[in-house]
């Protein structure tokens, strides 16, 4: 797990075009869209869940050879994702998403402060369940690996977690 620096940017919403040139230094991630929501907001309107996802999903599989199928496995993983952050959140606190893209994946991260006590750690996700007990957003793993989806989280010394699904800009060849 690698810890975070920095508290994220204040969001920011920006819609940009550009055209990636090959080259062997790294892509830099240029931002798509950006949302703050309030956990107690969030909470007494939980079905925008799945609104979220669905807007998110539609967005990430705009690349892809069929975008309905694929915006259909995204907004799965998605929706599991803003679930946990939210369930996983302080009740007086913010949630953040932060849609960021390059020229090999689409990037999705949602970061909030997780809840104080919590008898679960950030870093026993990636532990096998024999290991140490499951983690609430264990089947995030294996929902992340049946569609391909690079998966981690991030988390600093003031319980601020960053959970990040790296989505394929296009469907990988088999």
């Amino acid at each position: 797990m690698k810890a975070i620096s920095r508290p994220l940017s204040e969001p920011q919403v920006e819609t940009s075009m550009n055209v990636q040139h090959l080259s062997s230094k790294p892509m830099k991630f240029q931002n798509m869209m950006a949302l703050s929501l309030d956990v107690s907001f969030f909470t007494s309107e939980f079905r925008l869940c799945d609104v979220i996802a669905e807007y998110l999903a539609n967005i990430v599989a705009q690349s892809h050879e069929d975008p309905a199928r694929y915006a259909n496995f995204s907004s799965q993983l998605i929706n599991e994702i803003v679930e946990v952050a939210f369930s996983s959140a302080r009740e007086m606190s913010k949630v953040d998403f932060q849609l960021t893209k390059n020229g090999l994946c689409i990037r999705f991260s949602v970061g909030f402060l997780y809840k104080k006590g919590s008898s679960m750690t950030w870093a026993t996700l990636w532990e096998p369940a024999a290991v140490s007990p499951p983690h609430p957003a264990h089947d995030l793993i294996a929902l992340a690996q049946a569609i391909e989806v690079d998966l981690h989280a991030e988390a600093d010394g003031d319980d601020r977690v960053v959970l990040i699904a790296d989505f394929h800009a296009r469907e990988a060849v088999h």
